[in-house]
């Protein structure tokens, strides 16, 4: 199949066909039931995706081929990347990262909460339903944390419950000038455990299986809107975006670290 002359929407409009016959060979009149076609519409079909090697002709019928099967998966991929597009825009308008935009469709059934005039920290309130309590907690600070989510950090720390955090500069600056007694207590206490990079995309959460990103105004720091999901492919991306970062972040406890903050 020659990629570049196949015609991409062909492909995303023969989707349902490539589906029908992707585990096991189909005949044209099975075809047509199936997708409540007409007999020219299944042989013209057919016979265009079997010359794009998209779909093979066996004995038994028609069966979806390896090129068929990944151009199928890549409709189904962009498919969902455009639902999420188009649920998440309050959040894209403020986050347009790379690591985020080529992601987006790991979110498309993520829960999406927007700050509206009459509960402006509703993007942070499943952040801290989960924070609160948990198992393991690491995250991605770019913003300075909203006071709640603090007050919720200083409890654990006093407490000693292990927990991560990979800061920017002006995150832990504005935590800093928001409260520095909160933020000494923080950085001094034997469970958390605090990282500083400059170059983090987004804030985002990991909260046990739950994978939370928020995006904040970028002149006010409040918050704007955020998603939730515990799909565990949008759990894994994270948790491979997480150690990319911590592997370029400082520990707070560093001289290094110190000067930054």
């Amino acid at each position: 199949m020659d990629h570049r002359e196949t015609d991409v929407h062909r492909v995303l409009d023969r989707a349902p066909l490539l589906e029908a016959a992707r585990d096991s060979a189909v005949d044209r009149a099975t075809l047509q039931d199936e997708l409540d076609i007409s007999r020219a519409t299944a042989y013209r079909r057919t016979t265009a995706l079997t010359d794009d090697g998209l779909l093979e002709q066996t004995p038994a019928g028609y069966r979806t081929t390896g090129a068929g099967r990944a151009a199928l998966d890549a409709a189904r991929q962009f498919e969902r990347s455009l639902a999420a597009v188009d649920r998440l825009e309050p959040l894209l308008a403020e986050l347009s990262a790379p690591e985020l935009t080529r992601n987006v469709h790991r979110f498309a059934d993520a829960d999406l909460s927007v700050a509206t005039p009459r509960n402006p920290h509703e993007p942070i309130e499943a952040w801290l339903d989960h924070f609160e309590s948990f198992e393991r907690s690491r995250s991605l600070v770019v913003a300075g944390c909203p006071p709640a989510v603090t007050e919720q950090g200083l409890e654990h720390a006093r407490n000693d419950v292990d927990f991560e955090a990979i800061c920017t500069p002006l995150a832990l600056e504005a935590d800093r000038n928001a409260s520095e007694e909160a933020f000494e207590t923080i950085a001094s206490a034997e469970g958390p455990s605090l990282y500083v990079n400059p170059d983090l995309p987004f804030t985002m959460g990991i909260i046990d299986e739950v994978v939370v990103v928020a995006a904040f105004d970028e002149e006010t720091n409040l918050p704007v809107a955020s998603v939730t999901t515990d799909d565990p492919d949008a759990r894994a991306w994270a948790e491979t975006l997480y150690r990319r970062y911590k592997r370029d972040s400082e520990s707070l406890d560093t001289p290094q670290s110190k000067t930054l903050a």
